[in-house]
């Protein structure tokens, strides 16, 4: 009796979590193709014939493929030493490059790119550095008419992302595998090439798949670089006139497309990843570096996070500059932006909504975060594995679709973001950052000793009691680090924001930011100190959970 009301209440308690999928995720998604293939009201071609035609979304889509493979390559050239040297070899500096291997995510590239035009512009500081010691007559385009700063940005921003998901590979290798290799006469070279990339493949290629879509339908650094063959730019400039102009539901199709096809591609490396792991074996260790290859490594390492710092410093920089017009560095400077921010109607009304919609996306995600877990540990093995992709899903599905989603589905009712926004805002904030608190939850609860609920139980405790006294207790630092990353993240982002608040009254942080920088005068002053604030509140977080989760950090990060 007991069990089978067990079962009913699991049964329903599954079927609101689809439903609230179905709501916020399926739905919209699914209105896009519905709209995408029925432009007139009858299924139709025509946008996707209309598109092959367009010389312009031609070359933005094949500018989108270039930028995300760019930024894969680059991601790719610096997560992998990264995370060979970190998680196999000894370093005397391992520690700290383990704790500052975070710095390039702390400034979304969004708001690097308000820094790196003015340090590699053509009247950036570079060149005048570069012009003041007469090795160039002529500005040199750094930047690669936008794109090279991009690429740039974005592999710098998402390289630590994929270190997450090779770290435990390269930290749990199989020594056994190594030994067999070298006493049947195998070099380094041949272990590296025949052992150790596949055993790191499964890591390596779902990082590469998820650090793809993201690049691929990045929006806020394009808009800032002023880089507008893009597809998701030229998305952007459709959704407030889908009604008459239906490509956007087109274009938002295509990248659906991508992040879905990523998202199914790591989905299976994962699962092979996860069948391969069952086996019991010896870990390799860590081994010494011989003196040279050691400081090698340090000083490659260091030179990454230097490079990284660039756009920091001159985010700061910019933040505090009276007057920075074509010097190297600022010609005078004030704190004043930062006394601006709580004075100025824009930035002072941004911060107070982003407080507001970050503070109300955690407690959502919390919710359905732990409520999720319980499910997937507890529901039998479809339920599991529905609930877990459908969890994950919105590590691919992009912002800017989700906001095209939001528009479409919701206009006309009472949420329609044209009017009062933060209803939607908050769905995609808490949607798009739901992985963090699932996959943190489902760590913490199977981090917990085995059989202590039954233990607890047998003692007298309910459900409540148990939930209460002794899981959340348990919890704590999964809950704390998914909840300060859930509330930083949410400070500052960027697609979202940008298509769904559409009113001067309701925009967030990094809505205010962009509008910002096309003011004269301050502006890009006051959407430095704004990017500033945002970047200390997520470096605070994402520093407390680190010391929190320690090496599980990683598994928020992986699809």
């Amino acid at each position: 009796m007991v069990l089978g009301r067990a079962k009913i209440v699991g049964a329903l308690q599954t079927i609101l979590l689809l439903g609230w999928f179905g709501l916020f995720l399926i739905a919209p998604c699914g209105l896009m193709l519905i709209q995408a293939f029925r432009p007139g009201g009858h299924f139709s071609l025509s946008l996707f014939q209309s598109f092959v035609h367009n010389p312009v979304l031609v070359k933005s889509l094949v500018n989108s493929v270039l930028i995300a493979l760019g930024a894969t390559a680059m991601a790719s050239f610096l997560a992998l030493p990264f995370a060979n040297w970190l998680g196999r070899k000894k370093l005397p500096a391992g520690n700290f490059f383990r704790q500052t291997v975070m710095l390039p995510l702390l400034l979304p590239p969004f708001a690097g790119a308000l820094a790196l035009r003015q340090i590699l512009g053509r009247y950036g500081t570079l060149n005048l550095l570069l012009k003041h010691a007469h090795v160039l007559s002529a500005p040199v385009d750094w930047l690669g008419g936008g794109m090279g700063g991009i690429i740039f940005l974005e592999g710098l921003h998402l390289f630590p992302i994929l270190y997450f998901t090779l770290l435990p590979h390269f930290s749990n290798l199989n020594g056994d595998s190594r030994d067999a290799a070298m006493s049947f006469g195998g070099r380094n070279l041949a272990y590296y090439r025949k052992v150790l990339l596949p055993e790191i493949s499964p890591g390596f290629f779902a990082g590469l798949a998820l650090v793809f879509v993201w690049s691929f339908t990045d929006l806020g650094t394009p808009l800032i670089m002023e880089f507008r063959q893009v597809l998701p730019y030229q998305a952007f400039t459709m959704v407030t006139d889908l009604d008459k102009n239906p490509m956007g539901f087109a274009l938002a199709l295509m990248m659906t497309s991508v992040g879905l096809s990523g998202y199914w591609i790591s989905q299976a490396l994962g699962r092979r990843q996860v069948g391969a792991s069952g086996k019991t074996f010896r870990p390799e260790g860590m081994a010494s570096l011989p003196p040279f290859t050691r400081n090698l490594a340090i000083t490659l390492m260091a030179a990454v996070l230097l490079l990284a710092s660039i756009p920091i410093v001159g985010l700061a920089l910019l933040a505090v500059s009276k007057s920075w017009f074509l010097t190297a560095l600022p010609s005078a400077y004030t704190f004043d932006h930062f006394g601006q921010l709580f004075h100025h109607r824009i930035t002072r009304g941004s911060l107070q909504t982003s407080l507001f919609l970050s503070g109300l996306t955690v407690l959502v995600d919390l919710f359905l975060g732990w409520w999720l877990a319980r499910r997937v540990l507890t529901g039998n093995k479809w339920e599991s594995r529905i609930l877990e992709s459908l969890a994950m899903a919105p590590l691919a599905i992009p912002g800017i679709i989700l906001a095209f989603g939001y528009v479409s589905f919701f206009s006309g009712t009472r949420f329609d973001p044209s009017g009062n926004p933060l209803f939607v805002l908050v769905a995609a904030y808490s949607m798009r950052r739901l992985p963090f608190t699932f996959r943190s939850m489902l760590t913490g609860y199977r981090s917990l000793p085995p059989g202590i609920d039954e233990a607890a139980q047998t003692l007298g405790q309910g459900y409540w009691g148990r939930l209460i006294h002794i899981q959340l207790p348990l919890l704590t630092p999964y809950i704390l680090a998914s909840g300060l990353l859930v509330f930083a993240f949410s400070m500052l982002e960027v697609s979202d924001s940008l298509i769904l608040a559409m009113r001067e009254f309701y925009y967030p942080v990094t809505k205010a930011m962009f509008f910002l920088t096309s003011r004269a005068g301050d502006g890009l002053n006051l959407a430095a100190a704004l990017g500033m604030v945002g970047m200390i509140i997520l470096a605070l977080a994402m520093w407390a959970a680190n010391r929190l989760l320690g090496k599980k950090f990683g598994e928020m990060f992986r699809g």
